[in-house]
Formats: C-alpha cells, sequence, structure tokens
C-alpha cells in the first residue's frame, strides 16, 4: 500500500547514490504543495539502514531513507490526511475562540491558515481520487 503526503514547507534533500564512491548524489529540491508518495518498494543498503522507493509528482522517482522520511515528517514539513484534517479542526477551534473573544488579529491569521490548510487537502485529495481512478 503506498502512503502519500503533501509537502508543507518547502525543503532540500541530499538523495543518496548507491555507486562505488556516490558518484551520483544529487540535491532535489522540494517544493510547498509538491505530492510524495511512498511506495512499499524497500532495499537495505549495509551502513546505511533502509530506504524506500518515493516518488514526487508522478514524475521523479528516487529512494530515501526511512531515517529522512520520518524527519521531515515529524518537523511537519510533509503531511499525511489525517494530518491535513487534525490541522483543520485544530484552525476551525482557533478561528471559534477569536471570534468568541473578538480579537479580530487572531481571527484573520488563523482564517489565512485555514485557507492555506484547505488549499492543500484539496490538491492531495485530488491526487488521491485520481489514483483511485487508475486503479479501478
Amino acid at each position: 500500500m503506498n502512503r502519500d503526503f503533501i509537502v508543507v514547507q518547502s525543503f532540500s534533500h541530499l538523495i543518496d547514490c548507491f555507486c562505488p564512491g556516490s558518484i551520483h548524489t544529487e540535491v532535489l529540491r522540494v517544493e510547498q504543495a509538491d505530492i510524495i508518495r511512498v511506495t512499499n518498494e524497500r532495499k537495505y543498503i549495509v551502513h546505511n539502514g533502509w530506504y524506500c522507493k518515493a516518488i514526487v509528482d508522478d514524475h521523479y522517482y528516487f529512494y530515501i531513507a526511512l531515517e529522512d522520511l520520518e524527519h521531515y515528517y515529524t518537523k511537519g514539513q510533509i503531511l499525511a490526511m489525517e494530518d491535513i484534517e487534525l490541522n483543520l479542526n485544530y484552525l476551525n477551534f482557533q478561528i471559534d475562540q477569536a471570534l468568541d473573544n473578538k480579537d479580530e488579529s487572531n481571527f484573520k491569521l488563523f482564517s489565512k491558515q485555514l485557507m492555506e490548510v484547505n488549499q492543500l487537502k484539496v490538491k492531495l485529495e485530488k491526487h488521491l481520487d485520481a489514483d483511485k481512478l487508475f486503479y479501478i
């Protein structure tokens, strides 16, 4: 089963090369709203650990260390759909609190964040829906 993430915060990732001397090492720039699909295809590299195949926006394939993937996830740079849903619930709560407290600045701040997270959710939903159609 594949696992899809959406990039919330842009970052650069150093792609490891498995050749002797690491002659093909390159840096991949992952931008906000890119979708990263992590597949079940795995490799174990002695002295480096586990890697899994990842696909960025359905066109760039590479192997990423599970340790790196966990790092991006725990830093909040990539989110799964469940994380987006939780974030939306939190932002709605904050907006309600700002309205109750008549706090205009927090209302504007959280409303802006809510719109941004909603845009990410819509993009990820479209990707997931298109993927479902592909496998039917």
